[in-house]
């Protein structure tokens, strides 16, 4: 299973993780009217997105501005310095209307043909009954995603699953920002109403737009696990965050989280994780952005967060609390028709477990995970390869990972590279100019899983059964 914004199902948050049980309550007060406004204003979205107009709908973002895609992406969906201003001030910067344009909206589409070195115990897909070289159609998402008044934009999806045959909402960000004057300085401002921490960053190093941006949706069958600002919450949660950026390049962000019930959830698409964020769950964001020549930029940033998790099964016990505290830094190099993006981050998550907590099924009232990433990007107007490294260390707890170890251990490593290549990045064909198209060939070696390299689940399973050659294409128009 693998680690995506928006497409890691409810059931396998809950297993994957390990989140604990804790007794079941209402949602915060302190919060009530915010979640109410979400619901209200995604629900809104979604009615524009999902009404008839939806048919004329092509990227919207580069509608918009009259920009092709290129000017604000790197390697889609990695940032250009554009592209986070872009995003920073509100999605708002457009052009004279255009009369095509009636809504912002885009559609979009992603499948691809996944190869693992060992066939999987058993299908991955509801539709098929392959356990190897599956060919998926995986998501097809609308977004309404640009202006939607002075100083208020939005970037919504909703996604269908053509193997679960549902809609389900997916990442969200509404936002209103402004430029000014604060504390004295110059700076941007603004909120960011969300529904997955982190989905609001400014750079691809955050877990939710971190590499890879697309992987196979039905491999590998063992997956490292995670951290919580890893997609844990990821549409489980609403937030409300105000951040600033200063003209010194210095960004602050704060707010929090509250959890949605398990009955707005279903509604939703997402379905009962398994669990609830308990009351008021702080999220922190701190950067600092430099640019060290007309050709490099460098940013080191600084994220953490911490929840009480609660069960929503009926019966249960017991508080378990995640702190995480991560680091990343991105720097950026644009050399003469070309450019290097190099990512690097550190989460370090602490588990505090109760022991009337069976839902976490942890061995140990407290463990730690540490889970880093690297990758190196380098990229030309239309194609880019991509290398990246992995790795999962923490508590040994037979509890939470003794299904998976034989050892109970999480600790997991992995190395990959792509290229992927973007033939519309500077404006598509005569029937869809703002159109764009992505291909791709990604592969992922295994070097560790659970503690192990050969039979570390104790049932036969080597870590390079896992390994995993996925061929994709995306479509948006």
């Amino acid at each position: 299973m693998n680690i995506q914004p928006g497409s890691l199902p409810s059931e396998g948050r809950a297993k994957r993780y390990g989140l604990g049980h804790i007794e079941q309550e209402g949602h915060a007060p302190t919060l009530g009217r915010l979640v109410r406004a979400f619901v209200l204003v995604a629900a809104g979205v979604s009615g524009l997105v999902l009404g008839p107009t939806a048919s004329q709908a092509v990227p919207s973002f580069a509608r918009q501005t009259g920009m092709t895609c290129s000017v604000c992406h790197t390697s889609i969906p990695e940032l250009t310095s554009f592209g986070r201003q872009f995003k920073m001030n509100g999605y708002v910067l457009s052009m004279p209307p255009d009369p095509k344009m009636a809504l912002p909206i885009t559609a979009f589409m992603v499948g691809g043909f996944t190869h693992t070195q060992k066939a999987q115990d058993a299908p991955p897909l509801q539709s098929s009954q392959k356990t190897n070289d599956i060919l998926s159609l995986d998501q097809f998402s609308v977004f309404y995603a640009g202006k939607i008044a002075d100083n208020l934009g939005a970037f919504a999806q909703f996604t269908y699953s053509p193997d679960a045959k549902s809609w389900s909402w997916d990442n969200t960000d509404i936002r209103w920002a402004k430029s000014g004057s604060l504390l004295g300085k110059d700076a941007t401002f603004g909120l960011s109403l969300n529904n997955n921490p982190t989905v609001q960053d400014l750079w691809a190093t955050t877990p939710a737009w971190g590499y890879p941006q697309f992987g196979s949706a039905v491999a590998p069958q063992f997956g490292p696990p995670g951290t919580m600002l890893q997609g844990t919450l990821a549409q489980t949660v609403v937030g409300l965050t105000g951040y600033s950026m200063f003209s010194n390049g210095f960004y602050t962000e704060f707010g929090g989280y509250t959890g949605l019930s398990p009955a707005m959830l279903t509604h939703l698409g997402t379905g009962d994780p398994g669990f609830q964020v308990k009351g008021f769950a702080p999220y922190l964001r701190l950067a600092y952005s430099k640019s060290l020549s007309k050709k490099s930029t460098l940013m080191v940033g600084l994220m953490a967060m911490a929840a009480d998790l609660k069960p929503t099964a009926a019966g249960s016990s017991g508080n378990d609390r995640y702190v995480d505290l991560g680091f990343d830094t991105q720097y950026d190099y644009s050399g003469h028709g070309y450019g290097l993006t190099l990512k690097a981050r550190d989460i370090i998550e602490w588990q505090h477990t109760s022991g009337a907590s069976p839902f976490s099924g942890a061995s140990n009232p407290a463990n730690h995970l540490n889970a880093t990433d690297i990758s190196l990007t380098y990229y030309r107007s239309k194609w880019a390869v991509i290398g990246a490294f992995s790795r999962v260390s923490g508590s040994s707890d037979a509890g939470l990972y003794g299904a998976n170890s034989a050892i109970g251990s999480p600790n997991s490593k992995s190395v990959s590279l792509e290229v992927n290549y973007s033939p519309w990045m500077d404006g598509g064909p005569s029937w869809d100019p703002r159109g764009n198209l992505k291909f791709g060939i990604q592969y992922i070696h295994y070097l560790q899983l659970y503690g192990g390299t050969t039979n570390f689940d104790g049932a036969g399973h080597n870590a390079s059964d896992n390994n995993t050659v996925f061929i994709y294409a995306m479509l948006a128009f």
